[in-house]
């Protein structure tokens, strides 16, 4: 278990003085790549044989969001590998220690120049844990959304170092379409998000809705999915 804190910050919040999810899921990635490299499975080690990781799955049940000020602690853990699906899972408690929040995730390794999926990465197995509070391994998103949300442009500031548009800002693309006085009355207590194929920069992208709760939402490049998501809210 590799545990870090945080404090939110005025950079980190949104209208309801609430850690903005894209920004929770940030820390968590800076806390993965630091726990991965820490082992020697992560950044530094792949980038080295030209590799990178990416993941392909989240899924993510929120009891509440760290607040402006708020103390914070992210814990994280490496969970069973098959060879080439690889699972990492995350807890977020408050400075008392109570769990607010839950998540997993899959990963892939591939090759940063053919962009394919590479088969038994690594020569010793990734040194696993369980916990009682693990979430399930995020599935795959079931369900159609043919209701035009939004239209967006894929920027220059969404890119990360993989050359892409950074997992947790589909996140924002999700939370866009809905906007300020909706998350004013509604927050996310669950997200499943399927990460499809790369958005790269100059994208357009079209994130169609089922306007319905729970929300099947599918962000399209070229009429191809992008990523999907099932979203549940509840009111405040």
């Amino acid at each position: 278990m590799f545990k870090q804190k945080f404090v939110v910050t005025s950079n980190d919040i949104d209208g309801n003085l609430e850690i903005k999810l894209s920004s929770l899921t940030r820390y968590m990635q800076q806390v993965a790549t630091d726990h991965a490299n820490k082992i020697k499975f992560g950044h530094i080690e792949l980038s080295k044989r030209g590799l990178m990781w990416v993941i392909i799955r989240m899924q993510m049940k929120i009891e509440r969001l760290p607040r402006l000020d708020e103390e914070f602690t992210i814990s994280t853990h490496p969970g069973k590998d098959n060879g080439f699906l690889f699972f990492r899972h995350f807890k977020i408690y408050d400075k008392n220690n109570k769990l607010i929040a839950t998540s997993s995730s899959s990963w892939v390794v591939l090759n940063y120049e053919t962009r394919k999926i590479v088969l038994k990465p690594f020569d010793k197995k990734i040194p696993e844990e369980t916990s009682k509070e693990d979430l399930l391994d995020p599935e795959k998103v079931v369900g159609e959304a043919s209701l035009l949300a939004d239209t967006r442009i894929a920027r220059y500031s969404e890119v990360d170092m993989n050359g892409h548009i950074n997992n947790t800002r589909y996140v924002d693309y999700i939370q866009d379409a809905k906007g300020t006085a909706f998350f004013k009355e509604n927050r996310i207590s669950s997200i499943l998000i399927n990460f499809d194929k790369e958005i790269k920069e100059g994208d357009v992208v079209k994130v169609f809705s089922n306007k319905s709760n729970p929300e099947i939402i599918h962000g399209k490049v070229d009429d191809k999915d992008s990523f999907s998501a099932k979203v549940i809210y509840v009111h405040r």
